[in-house]
């Protein structure tokens, strides 16, 4: 509930400016609890297992069965694993191996000679979610407006092309870094502002809808908030991941994680992860494409008994790593896609599941998984850079020693041999690094360019980082397609950000109650203002008489060779108006 009330109604206009900094301060009209509630994750990065971590119940199993050497491994719950390959490294591809969809952008947005970067990122936000955005926001507008006796342009309803450019201003300001930059400072009139938020919208309108935009109904919330914490925003966050879907085909190999939007408000599924850089926020669960880092599929992680949401009864009696990674990887089944993770989401019931659906993992593994033979724990006398492995028809186990009394455990249901690469390591381990940061590269490169700003509402800390993916994802169309001529990311941004706010400023341009100042200024950003600065004083001479646009046509129809140094149109000097030459420089320089 906004922190305005009727009793705070102002008498004058003059008070509506003074408290719009109230507005970007207020609470979500989400219901939460009143006491603010942290979750700790679980999630455990370390890979690395040292000797005084394992038990000393972890003793080394016996060797061998009636005097012989045994030629199996056997872990704490009898689990078999052969010292020996099934399959030779010269056996060709196995099938399971093989990818039968081919990465890329798909039939209907492949060779795309024309794409621009508006329209590449058009194809994730389409107007559909923006007309969702208009619903709500307007609402929302609406009801701020009937607080006050006197009517403000500032609160007027919001059309899909203000939207836009709204939306080309938050990438403007994750350009400029300035996504945490005060709003006064960046509309700022003596020099330290930006003149691109100047020339697209006022200050008290750019904070109106920062504090107005919603995304959902709210009448009908709080019975959607019983199977689903995250309504408020998970509708638009669901039409954003099947956009996603729907234009592009993930590589050969995939990732999966865990994502953090950084937010310190109030919400009761707020995140703890120290080892992240934001430490505080919500998290994203994600299915990245190890290669591109294109976010492909995703949800919102609103508590462990909410990992199974889009899962049948069966699913549901996994572990909830399991499920997570059962639920984020339906898209891809079917297709021998490989799928890396870390070890908290490795298991063998995972692997032999992900078998059965048409694809393979590779992962680290916790030392307490009971399949783990005792001889894969890391022991004192294992030589530094020694590999043990054990196979089973389907999965290859490997331990490698990195350092003394250290051990590194992955499991791969990809590779079935023992093949070492030239750096003296497993190819298992090889490939699990080169796969492993998907999401973590996806997380950079949204900080890189961060349009989220300093806000108390989760749905809107949501809905910023859902704009930086895809963000990230229009620049990897625009990139793949065949046509793609070589473009830094600043750039491409920049062309985005400028083809979202032309449409407003153009409009704006033809307001008659916007100051000469910001037009002339309009003018300079969209090239429409003759350059006249390499132009002698007496080349207009040369130029051909025209009449004049200011003088009366049936009166008046004077012909001059005048233009006017502003915009370029021909002026008689009566309509002129006389300046002195210092006069003249400043107003070039506006």
């Amino acid at each position: 509930m906004s922190v305005l009330s009727k009793s705070s109604v102002p008498v004058n206009s003059n008070d509506f400016e003074a408290i719009i900094d109230q507005w970007l301060d207020c609470e979500s009209d989400v219901d939460i609890d009143n006491s603010d509630i942290l979750i700790e994750s679980e999630h455990d990065t370390n890979s690395e297992i040292s000797d005084s971590d394992t038990n000393s119940e972890d003793g080394d199993s016996e060797d061998t069965t009636d005097g012989k050497v045994s030629k199996f491994y056997y872990g704490k719950n009898r689990y078999k694993w052969s010292q020996k390959s099934f399959y030779s490294r010269n056996t060709r591809t196995l099938q399971h191996n093989i990818v039968v969809n081919l990465p890329g952008l798909r039939n209907s947005y492949h060779n795309n000679s024309d794409i621009t970067p508006l329209q590449a990122w058009s194809y994730f936000v389409d107007d559909e979610i923006l007309f969702e955005i208009l619903t709500w926001t307007n609402i929302e507008i609406s009801k701020h407006r009937e607080k006050y006796q006197i009517y403000s342009s500032d609160l007027r309803d919001v059309d899909i092309i203000e939207l836009r450019a709204f939306i080309g201003l938050l990438f403007y300001s994750a350009m400029f870094k300035s996504n945490h930059e005060d709003i006064s400072s960046i509309f700022a009139t003596d020099g330290s502002g930006r003149d691109i938020f100047r020339c697209v919208t006022s200050k008290n309108r750019f904070s109106i809808l920062l504090a107005c935009l919603r995304f959902d109904n709210p009448d009908d919330r709080e019975a959607r908030n019983i199977n689903d914490p995250a309504a408020a925003i998970s509708g638009i966050f669901n039409r954003f991941v099947i956009n996603w879907q729907t234009v592009y085909t993930m590589g050969t190999c995939v990732c999966v994680d865990e994502m953090l939007g950084g937010f310190r408000g109030r919400c009761k599924f707020k995140m703890y992860l120290p080892l992240k850089p934001v430490k505080y926020g919500l998290k994203i669960m994600c299915l990245v494409d190890a290669k591109t880092n294109y976010f492909y599929n995703g949800y919102i992680y609103v508590g462990k008994d909410y990992d199974g949401n889009t899962l049948d009864e069966n699913d549901r009696k996994f572990s909830k790593p399991t499920q997570s990674v059962l639920r984020l990887t339906k898209p891809v089944n079917k297709t021998n896609r490989n799928i890396t993770a870390d070890n908290w989401f490795t298991s063998i019931e995972l692997i032999e599941e992900l078998k059965k659906r048409g694809n393979t993992y590779v992962g680290t593994v916790r030392k307490n998984k009971r399949e783990i033979p005792p001889e894969f724990l890391p022991k004192k006398n294992r030589q530094v850079g020694s590999s043990l492995f054990g196979f089973t028809k389907d999965i290859t186990l490997v331990s490698f020693t990195p350092k003394s009394n250290k051990c590194v455990i992955l499991a791969s249901s990809m590779h079935h041999d023992s093949s070492i690469e030239n750096t003296g390591k497993p190819e298992i381990i090889e490939f699990y690094n080169s796969t492993i940061g998907g999401v973590d590269s996806l997380d950079k490169k949204c900080a890189i360019y961060c349009t989220g700003r300093r806000t108390r509402r989760w749905p809107m800390a949501i809905f910023l980082r859902v704009l930086d993916i895809s963000g990230v994802n229009a620049y990897i169309v625009h990139k793949t397609n065949e046509n793609f001529n070589d473009i830094a990311r600043i750039n491409f941004m920049k062309k985005l950000a400028h083809s979202l706010v032309v449409p407003e400023m153009e409009r704006r341009l033809q307001n008659k109650r916007i100051n000469k100042e910001i037009k002339s200024n309009i003018r300079r950003v969209l090239n429409t203002r003759k350059d006249l600065s390499s132009t002698p004083l007496h080349d207009h001479l040369l130029n051909p008489r025209k009449t004049c646009y200011l003088c009366p046509p049936k009166k008046k129809k004077r012909k001059t060779s005048h233009p006017c140094y502003l915009c370029g149109q021909p002026i008689c000097l009566e309509c002129s108006k006389k300046g002195c030459k210092e006069c003249i420089g400043i107003s070039e320089e506006i």
